[in-house]
């Protein structure tokens, strides 16, 4: 008897053959790109989820939440995931493309 295996690509492309679905799921990708980054954030510290939301001054709960895309967290607690890590945060506005804008500056965000 053998098993047959099915790859997660093609589980994916099957599912996002949906436009329905496929909307929904361009729609939260930028939530996920963030909490991916949030992840590599920690690594970067070289901590596990319970000493990083340690250091920072969060429950483990909430990084874990934070990091699977479940929560986007406040201003002062991104500031102090950053923070917790070495970095600070800062908020560029950029311009849609074939858009001329003024030049905004970035915003960086203090740890408190």
């Amino acid at each position: 008897m053998t098993s047959k295996t099915i790859s997660w690509d093609s589980i994916r492309d099957e599912v996002l053959a949906d436009p329905k679905v496929k909307a929904e799921y361009e729609a939260l990708k930028p939530e996920f790109q963030f909490a991916r980054r949030v992840i590599a954030l920690r690594k970067a510290s070289g901590l596990n989820q319970r000493d990083f939301a340690d250091l920072v001054g969060i429950q483990q709960p909430q990084l874990a939440r934070i990091e699977s895309g479940k929560q986007v967290p406040k201003f002062e607690t991104l500031a102090k995931l950053a923070s917790g890590a070495g970095y600070t945060v800062e908020i560029r506005f950029v311009p849609t493309k074939g858009k001329r804008r003024q030049k905004v500056q970035p915003l960086t965000i203090p740890a408190k």
